[in-house]
């Protein structure tokens, strides 16, 4: 009886071990989104945080520009501009990246495995802010600072 209650009460532990775990593990989706309005330049940033926990592991983001007020000259320079930041994206292992030109209009999508090395290196390469470590992304801290930059929680 003895050695059965002992033996409860490992399992009892080790479930509970688990448990906590788990508790810490807890997958979550949040997404962030703001909108700016510059010389004629209007842009909707949405970007979407997939974290275990509060490690971020995967950081999605769409960016629409819409650039209908501009002249037809400086669409295309702008329009330039973003197909050699979409090919430096690209370049980079762990990220995904397209960019689709339409009429008056720019969409990039940004997909990066933020468990690698990527954003260590989209980092070192200017294309990504970083504070601290660039080997672990904070949920908690990036949502704070998405907030401290205009970003709103879309609920």
């Amino acid at each position: 009886m003895k050695k059965m209650r002992r033996m409860v009460a490992g399992l009892l532990a080790i479930g509970m071990a688990f448990a906590l775990t788990a508790c810490g593990g807890k997958e979550q989706t949040v997404t962030y989104r703001m909108e700016t309005e510059d010389s004629g330049l209007k842009m909707v940033d949405t970007m979407t945080l997939t974290a275990k926990g509060d490690k971020v592991e995967k950081l999605s983001e769409t960016i629409e520009i819409d650039m209908s007020s501009l002249e037809e000259e400086q669409t295309t320079q702008i329009n330039a501009a973003y197909d050699a930041m979409v090919e430096q994206y690209k370049a980079v292992d762990g990220v995904e990246c397209t960019g689709e030109a339409g009429e008056g209009k720019y969409t990039i999508k940004i997909d990066v495995d933020t468990t690698g090395d990527a954003i260590k290196t989209l980092s070192e390469q200017g294309l990504m802010e970083v504070e601290g470590d660039a080997s672990g992304i904070s949920l908690k801290k990036t949502g704070t600072a998405l907030e401290g930059n205009g970003y709103s929680k879309v609920e």
